[in-house]
């Protein structure tokens, strides 16, 4: 299978998240400023949770890409707070490129200022691992 990992992180949590699932994968993390050059059966997809919603950078990279490209998308996050809608945001970011989302979704606090102080901590980050051997080996 043919997987690849990208993601935009303001802080740091995101990263260490995406490279958590990356390690999973036997893949490298990368951020979104790198294209996909090749086709992959997944792609996970992370962003950082902003005011509830997703950067305007996940959603430029999820407009550039092509169904040709991608099998199926995963989409994981970080947040100071909940997710917001973001699941939903990023499931129709990708329907209207006809790429299909995995239901399964990851999500974890991710350190804001004073607030979750140490997040995505060491169990966090197993929990990623966990989650994306789960959608990897199905």
């Amino acid at each position: 299978m043919r997987i690849a990992v990208r993601y935009y992180s303001r802080g740091g949590s995101t990263e260490k998240a995406a490279r958590a699932i990356a390690r999973e994968a036997g893949e490298r993390a990368e951020t979104i400023d790198k294209p996909l050059d090749r086709r992959v059966d997944l792609l996970f997809i992370g962003s950082g949770i902003y005011k509830g919603h997703i950067d305007s950078h996940v959603k430029d990279f999820i407009e550039s890409l092509s169904p040709d490209k991608v099998g199926k998308a995963v989409f994981f996050s970080t947040a100071m707070m909940g997710g917001g809608k973001s699941d939903e945001e990023v499931r129709k970011l990708l329907e209207k490129k006809g790429i299909p989302m995995d239901t399964r979704t990851f999500h974890c606090h991710g350190q804001f200022l004073f607030f979750h102080r140490g997040h995505p901590d060491r169990k966090d980050l197993l929990d990623a691992e966990i989650f994306a051997k789960k959608i990897i080996r199905k």
